[in-house]
């Protein structure tokens, strides 16, 4: 968990640590339907326009635009993160984003990039405007919706992560996630099959997620879920071993990690503190990295005296964080349901996307290769998670 009393990151530019209310002087994100309006609405015909991630650039052309390769006045980028990631690194007048699936980090200045092996949440510039197209829509339907899903679990760990700090609690968060994905897990389910009908819900409601996060940019990857597959993906990048989209691998842990929290929740005791040279040489053996990279991202042990108040805390308020999982367990469930659905298979697939043996280390490191402030960060603390670590 943070050390900040606000959720802090790093800036693309100057790797500065700057604060929420640092940044909210930038103007909201514009939505459109289309990649021609929002490109008109950026800028005036004669522009010169940078695309990163369009097969053909014509319709920008007929449109009246220049396209370049090089310093440009608007940069758009089609697709994900790693796409948008790329689109920032540009110097450039206006951003425009038009997602292919990765719809909820489209409206804030934070993004996901990578250092080194290690995944890290930046700050960047606001993007002008995102794209919300219906035509345009990433073929691997169960991914793009379990990416909205799983802000479900990523609500809980933001309000057991602020609970701990004893900061006020944005009541209307979870339950506004809550309802968003049970919006979304009803619509699909009444649509089985219908796949343009399936797209259409998926985009509408991608866009109300885009606006959530956009008022709690906390939300972005901030989930144990999100730091497992962080940790499960540089396990199979350094074993060579191939990996599902984002949003399936985070749907698949999320089972694990809500029925991990549900039993931790439960327990009383705190077992031994966790030893960190012990992890960090784990983190560099299973993957592969960087010893100092690896001293760099290993989260920092709490003095004892804080972690007395933390535990404090978790009895504290128990009950109602045992509620808000059990509630999370249940909406799971039914979007498990839709999920598997949405493969042509019916989720035969899923039964290899994740060697399950790989699951344990990968939850246990979790929280020393993907900084968030979740509960899964505060179990490292209480020393449950060594018990996983080979």
């Amino acid at each position: 968990m943070s050390n900040y009393s606000q959720t802090s990151y790093i800036d693309a530019d100057n790797d500065e640590m700057q604060s929420d209310d640092e940044q909210t002087n930038q103007s909201p994100t514009e939505f459109f339907n289309d990649a021609i309006s929002a490109l008109k609405a950026a800028a005036p015909e004669g522009s010169t326009v940078r695309a990163i991630g369009f097969d053909r650039t014509d319709n920008f052309l007929r449109a009246g635009y220049r396209v370049v390769e090089c310093d440009a006045d608007v940069t758009i980028a089609r697709g994900g993160e790693r796409e948008f990631d790329l689109a920032r690194k540009i110097d450039c007048r206006k951003l425009i984003l038009a997602p292919t699936h990765a719809y909820a980090a489209v409206a804030t200045e934070r993004y996901r990039t990578t250092d080194g092996k290690f995944a890290v949440m930046k700050h960047g510039a606001m993007p002008y405007a995102a794209v919300f197209d219906e035509t345009d829509v990433d073929g691997n339907l169960a991914s793009v919706f379990a990416e909205t899903a799983m802000l479900d679990l990523a609500a809980f760990d933001v309000t057991f992560g602020t609970i701990m700090r004893g900061e006020r609690v944005d009541a209307r968060l979870t339950s506004d996630v809550a309802a968003l994905v049970t919006e979304l897990t009803a619509a699909l389910k009444n649509s089985e099959k219908d796949r343009a009908a399936c797209v259409k819900t998926l985009v509408r409601v991608g866009e109300k997620s885009a606006r959530i996060v956009s008022d709690h940019p906390e939300l972005l990857h901030a989930s144990g879920a999100a730091q497992t597959a962080e940790a499960l993906r540089m396990l199979y990048v350094a074993e060579d071993r191939p990996l599902g989209m984002r949003g399936e691998t985070e749907m698949v842990l999320g089972a694990y990690i809500i029925d991990f929290y549900i039993k931790n929740l439960a327990a009383q005791s705190i077992e031994f503190p966790p030893d960190n040279n012990k992890r960090i040489d784990r983190v560099c053996e299973y993957f592969n990295t960087d010893i100092r990279r690896a001293c760099v991202y290993a989260t920092a042990i709490y003095p004892p005296i804080k972690m007395r108040l933390y535990e404090y805390r978790r009895n504290e308020f128990r009950a109602e964080q045992m509620r808000l999982l059990a509630e999370l367990k249940n909406r799971h469930a039914a979007a498990w349901q839709v999920f598997k659905r949405l493969y042509p298979d019916d989720g035969y697939s899923l039964k290899s996307l994740v060697d399950k043996t790989d699951i344990g280390i990968c939850l246990a490191l979790a929280p020393d290769v993907f900084n968030a402030d979740t509960m899964l960060s505060f179990l490292k603390q209480t020393g449950r998670l060594e018990k996983y670590i080979v």
